[in-house]
């Protein structure tokens, strides 16, 4: 047995698969293109009369009306701007009509006939075998196999075809019923007739598809020399009228071919007329445009020696000049794309291969009018005709992304949820450049609607999410204004309130689920709930006290800090109870075991360790704040360490402390130091988890050591650290790398901030060198005595 195939299958294929009309001109484009027309493709639109007057007069003539009153109906609703041969070859089926059955008949005839589109190559051509085994064969592996020799190969550069999946010559089906290919090669002398009706395959429907017989003829002599297809669409299934046509060319047409690489190669020609007129567009986006929008990017993402990289620039216009210049390594890319949490290996980073991107960002309400190009309404309509994010394979597009409506990068959800600028795509000109040979695994839909769903495809998106929502925002943000304060007012309060009462479900979740399957130690259990109200409970306190603090900037700087913190310890709650949970899925239910009670002892010592993290919060609070005093630097590192133990030993972090021979005291706020101490210990036993999750042989660790005159603390892990390129910018409001989800972007910021209130300094050093061209040691220095 083996499947059977009906004729309606074929309809399936073509007029039914494919989208618009647009997309099936695009498909027949790129035959001509695949076929290396010399001289482009020519395509012509002759129209008589259109569809919706066509289906009028037939009504008309089906009312009852005499055959003068109907064939004057007709005459009245030709195209006046008709070509003359055309219409009055219409004109004369129509007049040879002598009863309206007649006429009826003639109007159907004129319509199917005359009216057509006419797409004209000077490509290769095809032989009569080429018709009938490779044309006639629906996914046809021809070309299939010659991309893939290329890629066995190791062939570098562009694909050597755009289509190759067989069925784009279908697509005349969505334009017309019929179908007339004529076409030879340069050494033939004839000819070759294919014709195609396609309603055959509507009537056959249920039927073998092969029960419709298609014929190759031999048409008439063809010059000697020349090569190429001429196919003939008639029997048209949509309105065209020339606005029609001009709005599918400057919608989607235009912007077949790459309009960013105008002058770096030659564009294929696409000429288009309408009844004899010459239909114009601009098949490029005018250079001025671009160099005046308010803020731009360009990036290239390249596998070198094995290893992806991504180098990104960014450069605001619209308030100072702010720029951000950094290359991001395969650790950076694995956060920044979420590989992690998507579950991916490393090696599908590399799986997506080299590409670029280039972005160009609007601010509507600050456009102006560009010398030589057009005043502000101008400038405004040329941003409309070119919005959207395009992607090109090869130098071609691939639909739909970059049309009106489509939001193939998520940055319409982003902008919702956002704070600070609120990026979107209709804020954006920008392409996305792809091959077929450098990036194979990044495929077209059947359809055309887009690349195939797969890792490849997710990392492309999440990387471009990431430089545009992340980085993009962070330039502009910085541009914006120079004042700290107005920076940090972005913090989303809000944000701190929905996490701890998300995670706070997710424990509580995981506490019913234990308490109805096992019988264990109740109190461990009220113990979740009862740190979730303390914690809450904490973070409301410090909220309220904030309102004795009057300057704006320190106000804001202790409910950052505050929120991350509580954030943290929220997190950390609702993970042991998950742990706990997933634990106890081995364990025998409702039995009272020795293997049960060790489950509840770890989850009641981790519950302990979080409730020294909830002591941190009290320091933290305004009041502890604003108690300057003489403090043992010491004792403060040992508070904050004993709250991390577990965490430490959980991520196999080693730690060395160097706390000196002799107390070292400081004049400082207690609770800053700890907050400081907190982001810095935050931050390295993330970025040590990941880096050991590709290298399994590392050992994490973090080193501190304190001196004195002035009190000093050097503070170093073996992680990846910090590109010297991020040396300051780490420092900065809202910049980070890591994971969306994990992501505040202020951590950093508010360290150096409490260092800076308490007359001290937070820096990046040099020294001791832990990776090349990377900085992994942070020295914070501390006042001697209150000045």
């Amino acid at each position: 047995m083996s499947f059977k195939i009906t004729a309606r299958t074929i309809l399936q294929l073509g007029a039914e698969l494919i989208s618009s009309d647009a997309v099936a001109l695009y498909e027949l484009i790129k035959n001509a293109i695949d076929a290396r027309s010399s001289n482009g493709v020519d395509i012509k639109f002759s129209i008589v009369m259109l569809l919706s007057k066509y289906e009028e007069c037939l009504a008309y003539i089906g009312e009852g009306n005499d055959i003068d009153a109907c064939r004057s109906f007709i005459y009245e609703n030709l195209q006046a701007d008709a070509e003359r041969e055309d219409l009055d070859s219409f004109r004369s089926l129509i007049r040879a009509a002598r009863n309206c059955d007649e006429l009826r008949d003639a109007l159907v005839h004129a319509y199917r006939a005359i009216n057509r589109i006419v797409v004209t190559d000077t490509g290769h051509g095809m032989s009569k075998s080429d018709l009938e085994d490779i044309y006639l064969t629906i996914g046809t592996s021809s070309r299939a196999k010659d991309v893939n020799a290329q890629l066995k190969d190791g062939g570098k550069g562009e694909s050597i075809y755009l289509g190759e999946k067989g069925v784009g010559r279908l697509s005349v089906m969505r334009l017309g019923r019929r179908l007339s290919v004529q076409t030879a090669k340069v050494d033939e002398k004839n000819y070759n007739i294919l014709d195609i009706d396609w309603r055959e395959f509507e009537a056959a429907y249920d039927k073998s598809h092969d029960s419709v017989v298609i014929t190759v003829k031999q048409g008439e002599a063809k010059p000697l020399g020349q090569s190429g297809t001429k196919i003939i669409i008639s029997d048209l299934t949509s309105v065209w009228t020339t606005s029609v046509l001009e709005e599918n060319i400057r919608g989607q047409i235009a912007r077949l071919t790459d309009p960013f690489v105008v002058g770096k190669k030659r564009r294929f020609p696409i000429r288009f007329e309408y009844n004899g007129s010459d239909i114009s567009y601009a098949a490029k986006i005018e250079q001025l445009l671009l160099d005046n929008a308010h803020a731009i990017c360009k990036a290239t993402y390249k596998i070198i020696d094995g290893k992806a990289q991504l180098k990104v620039d960014i450069v605001e216009n619209i308030y100072n000049g702010s720029a951000y210049s950094d290359t991001h390594d395969e650790l950076d890319l694995k956060v920044m794309v979420g590989l992690e949490k998507l579950g991916y290996p490393l090696s599908t980073l590399r799986k997506v291969g080299d590409f670029e991107f280039q972005l160009y960002w609007y601010n509507r309400q600050k456009i102006k009018g560009i010398p030589d190009l057009g005043n502000r309404a101008e400038i405004l309509k040329l941003i409309e005709q070119w919005v959207g994010v395009m992607l090109f394979r090869d130098g071609y597009r691939v639909l739909p992304y970059g049309d009106e409506g489509d939001d193939w990068l998520g940055l319409n959800r982003k902008a919702l949820s956002a704070s600070g600028y609120k990026l979107n795509t209709k804020q954006f000109i920008g392409r996305v450049a792809i091959g077929r040979i450098n990036n194979p695994y990044l495929l077209d839909q059947t359809n055309r609607q887009g690349l195939q769903d797969c890792p490849e495809k997710t990392l492309l998106v999440n990387c471009l999410q990431s430089v545009i929502v992340n980085r993009m925002a962070f330039v502009l943000e910085e541009g914006k204004s120079s004042e700290k304060t107005e920076r940090l007012a972005g913090f989303d309060v809000g944000r701190t309130d929905k996490a701890v009462k998300d995670l706070e479900k997710r424990a509580s979740q995981a506490v019913r689920k234990i308490s109805q399957h096992y019988s264990g130690p109740e109190h461990v259990l009220q113990q979740v709930k009862d740190s979730f109200a303390e914690l809450k409970d904490a973070y409301s306190r410090a909220v309220d006290k904030l309102g004795v603090v009057e300057n704006e900037r320190e106000r804001m700087t202790h409910l950052a800090g505050i929120g991350l913190t509580v954030e943290l310890v929220a997190h950390e709650l609702a993970r042991v109870t998950e742990f706990t949970q997933k634990t106890l899925r081995d364990v025998p239910e409702k039995e009272i075991s020795q293997e049960l009670k060790g489950v509840f002892d770890v989850l009641e010592s981790q519950l302990k360790s979080i409730q020294k993290r909830l002591a941190i919060l009290e320091p933290l609070s305004v009041s502890a704040r604003q108690r300057r005093a003489m403090k043992d630097v010491g004792d403060i590192i040992n508070f904050v360490l004993t709250a991390h133990d577990s965490q430490f030993k959980r991520h196999n972090v080693r730690l060395s402390l160097d706390l000196g021979r002799s107390p070292v005291k400081a004049f400082v706020i207690e609770g800053l130091v700890v907050q400081i101490l907190e982001n810095l210990i935050s931050n390295s036993v993330y970025w040590l988890k990941a880096y050991s999750e590709e290298h399994e042989s590392f050992q994490p660790e973090i080193n501190i050591v304190l001196t004195g005159s002035p009190p000093m603390i050097t503070y170093q892990d073996n992680g990846p650290g910090i590109p010297i390129s991020r040396r300051e910018v780490v420092f900065q409001p809202f910049f980070s790398t890591k994971g969306t989800i994990e992501r505040h972007g202020l951590g950093l910021y508010i360290a150096r901030d409490c260092a800076e209130m308490m007359g001290g300094t937070l820096t990046l050093c040099d020294e001791p060198v832990v990776q090349e061209g990377r900085l992994n040691t942070f020295v914070l220095e501390l006042a001697e005595e209150a000045k």
